[in-house]
């Protein structure tokens, strides 16, 4: 009807009614469409309302609407105002253009007719006050589409499987005699499986997102020499997924004849090594037969998942023997082989090893687009509402999509999204929930991830309101840092802050003690909870080039000897990162953050790349920290003054390029007499709960923390001589009489203040 390019035109910029009005739309549209057309036309007037009340009560459109969550009842029409006014009677002359629009919906639905749903969904596009009503039940015309569409696939697949359709090619399912025709592999059936026979018993469409890959892969298992396959991508892109489907390709006939009729052999690895270990069996010598049954049936196609566990640096780490004894099949050229390796263990297993990755054509397999991974996570639909007992929506599939590659980095769609909507229908499962939605699939995230990105609640906007306040209980003296970061986490919260960079990244300079670190504590555990723990670098320890290998990982082929942030940022992805005086760091080392800051991710030596987008990024720097004190110890000295040289000498010690990417700079004020009095009373009120879990009261009168204060006050030492005073003189005072008898559990605590003075 419509070639596909320029369906693909329609799909890009939309449906171009001059292009196709020399359509006759009434070849395409069926009778079921006729009938609703037909009853609701009347003097040669069309009613849009009457038409739409009938399609509404259409079972297939009912179910339209019940996969969308989009609940329309009589009380919803008329609360939206949908009626015969907003919805009007034209003359039956404007169905050729309302039937135009149907058949629009029709091409980009992949149906050859207009059924009633286009029809239906063409209402919603042309009609404002559908639109709106589509808005209020936070739904859109794609998503109806996408189930009209998701509805044409299952059609076509039913007539694709009509047994007596002379035009449908021969599914093979094997049979008793499979072996005399396709090649006889006694042997290697042990500790193998057929993928041909897996797949044909499978409901599922393999290879989906993967065109450009699939037909590469067909290519060159079809070659006469160097017929080697490498499949070499990040975990959960389809690397597997991809050789399945390869083999439904053959079990339809629809590959060149080069392949035609192969079989895909799977090797077990583990099944192999159980099988060798019993009594009257030897490894080599079983191998040695397997690969001979292979070379000699001509028809197989060995495929290896995880190909680096048989060459011999990774065998030395497992511990197993037999990759010496395979290597030489491998490397020998007498059958096809396929094997997939992730990109970090390419890197780091095959580099050194030229004859065998000469012995491979190398296949690169991206990350699928949501696109596909939506209608991947379409076909599972049946086996997941049936595994759980559950009714999946559409908007719980997109949000499943959308989410797992916002929020789930450590592995690629479709992987991510498979597991995500698995782990939601589990979560629904659990807590009785009838009818998975998108905020079913948010929640499931929040507690696999420890983070909230369910819809905001009443309660939590109280919390988010009074983050600021009670950050600033804690926090003395430095109210700018605070409401700057405070914005940065009500943005990130609410969602419209950008996805592909931090929540925040800022750099807090001045003299010590002022609160920089302590001030990102607070941070984290206000928001992303008490139990959460920050990452803290210092960057003292990153003075050398050569400690790049700390910060991006080890490129040693025997593994990491520490601990780097690459590993710390992995496990704990959602969290505030603090680098520690990065002035002390080596320039470029320090080169590292324009990724972070520009891409809200970093690759590491191993080429894993690891996401920084849910985190907030603090850098300390003690730039200028010396001008700021001899500054304001002028007579006449104000804080602008003060604050304006210390960035002068920060813009001569770090690169522009680096400045310039932080969202902002802030100068921390020293703390004077009233803010140091304010930090000791903090601290005695820390002081008073722990002795409280020991059974203890701890009182002061109120003159106490301002002795405290001018007795441990240090110029330029900022809060931390505080903390050191009250541990000396207060503390130890305690921990003396407790030891000795004098106190016991139960009794008050008064401070003395011979003990200060």
């Amino acid at each position: 009807m419509v070639p596909q390019k320029e369906l693909e035109e329609i799909k890009q910029i939309g449906f171009q009614f001059n292009r196709y009005s020399h359509l006759d739309t009434v070849k395409y549209i069926n009778d079921d469409t006729w009938n609703v057309v037909c009853k609701n036309t009347n003097s040669n007037k069309f009613s849009v309302y009457s038409a739409f009340i009938t399609l509404m009560n259409i079972p297939t459109i009912r179910v339209i609407l019940q996969r969308a969550d989009v609940q329309v009842d009589p009380q919803e029409l008329i609360d939206n105002k949908v009626n015969p006014e907003t919805l009007p009677t034209y003359p039956a002359t404007t169905l050729r253009s309302i039937l135009l629009y149907a058949l629009e919906e029709a091409l980009l639905t992949e149906s050859y007719e207009i059924r009633p749903e286009h029809l239906f969904i063409s209402f919603f596009k042309v009609f404002p006050v559908l639109q709106k009503l589509l808005q209020t039940n936070n739904s859109s015309l794609e998503v109806l589409r996408e189930i009209v569409r998701y509805n044409s696939r299952i059609l076509k697949k039913r007539n694709s499987t009509n047994l007596l359709n002379p035009n449908i090619p021969y599914y093979r399912k094997g049979g008793i005699g499979d072996s005399w025709v396709y090649g006889y592999t006694y042997i290697l059936s042990h500790f193998s499986k057929d993928l041909n026979k897996e797949v044909a018993k499978a409901k599922d469409v393999f290879g989906i997102g993967h065109d450009n890959s699939l037909e590469a892969l067909i290519a060159t298992l079809g070659k006469i020499n160097n017929k080697n396959a490498l499949l070499i991508g990040d975990p959960g892109t389809g690397k597997s997924s991809l050789i399945l489907g390869v083999a439904q390709k053959i079990n339809r006939g629809d590959v060149p004849v080069q392949i035609k009729n192969k079989r895909i052999i799977q090797l077990d690895l583990n099944a192999l090594i159980a099988h060798s270990s019993k009594p009257d069996q030897n490894m080599e010598e079983l191998i040695s037969k397997a690969m001979n049954e292979l070379a000699q049936a001509g028809d197989v196609i060995l495929f290896i998942d995880e190909l680096q566990e048989l060459l011999p640096t990774k065998a030395g780490e497992s511990g197993h023997s037999v990759a010496g004894i395979m290597l030489p099949y491998i490397l020998g050229g007498k059958f096809p082989i396929v094997g997939t390796v992730n990109s970090s263990d390419y890197k780091k297993y095959f580099y050194s090893n030229e004859s065998l990755r000469q012995s491979f054509t190398n296949i690169e397999v991206e990350e699928v687009t949501l696109d596909d991974a939506l209608y991947i996570l379409e076909t599972k639909i049946n086996i997941l509402e049936s595994n759980f007992n559950c009714y999946i929506t559409f908007p719980a599939l997109i949000a499943s999509v959308e989410l797992a590659h916002r929020y789930i980095k450590e592995r690629k769609l479709p992987s991510s999204a498979v597991q995500t909507i698995e782990a939601a229908c589990s979560w629904a499962q659990a807590n009785n929930i009838d009818v998975l939605r998108a905020e079913h699939v948010a929640k499931a995230i929040s507690i696999q991830k420890k983070m909230n990105i369910t819809p905001i609640t009443t309660e939590e906007t109280t919390d988010l309101m009074k983050l600021e306040e009670n950050i600033r209980k804690r926090v003395i003296g430095q109210d700018v840092a605070v409401s700057t970061v405070v914005d940065a986490l009500r943005r990130a919260r609410a969602d419209i802050r950008s996805p592909n960079k931090p929540i925040g990244s800022y750099l807090f300079m001045g003299p010590t003690g002022v609160g920089k670190t302590y001030i990102s504590e607070v941070v984290c555990q206000e928001f992303f909870g008490k139990e959460q723990k920050m990452i803290r670098v210092d960057m003292s320890e990153y003075q050398e080039i050569k400690s790049v290998d700390k910060f991006l990982g080890s490129s040693d082929a025997f593994g990491q000897s520490s601990i780097s942030l690459i590993d710390k940022i992995k496990k704990n992805p959602h969290t505030v990162v603090l680098f520690d005086e990065i002035e002390k760091a080596h320039p470029q080392i320090l080169d590292l953050f324009l990724q972070i800051f520009d891409e809200g991710r970093l690759t590491s030596n191993m080429g894993e790349t690891v996401d920084f987008t849910n985190a907030i990024i603090i850098c300390t720097s003690n730039i200028g920290s010396k001008m700021l004190l001899d500054t304001l110890q002028e007579s006449n000295s104000i804080w602008e003054e003060a604050k304006s040289k210390a960035l002068i000498e920060l813009n001569h010690s770090l690169k522009p390029e680096l400045l310039n990417r932080f969202d902002k700079v802030i100068v921390f004020q020293p703390h004077g007499i009233e803010n140091l009095n304010k930090i000791t009373i903090l601290l005695l009120n820390e002081l008073s709960e722990r002795l409280t879990s020991k059974g203890f009261v701890l009182k002061w009168t109120d003159q106490i923390p301002m002795l405290i204060a001018n007795k441990a006050q240090v110029p330029g030492m900022g809060a931390r001589p505080l903390k050191r005073y009250i541990q000396d003189n207060i503390e130890g005072k305690i921990a003396q009489e407790i030891i000795t008898g004098e106190l016991k559990s139960g009794d008050e605590i008064l401070i003395r203040e011979s003990w200060i003075m």
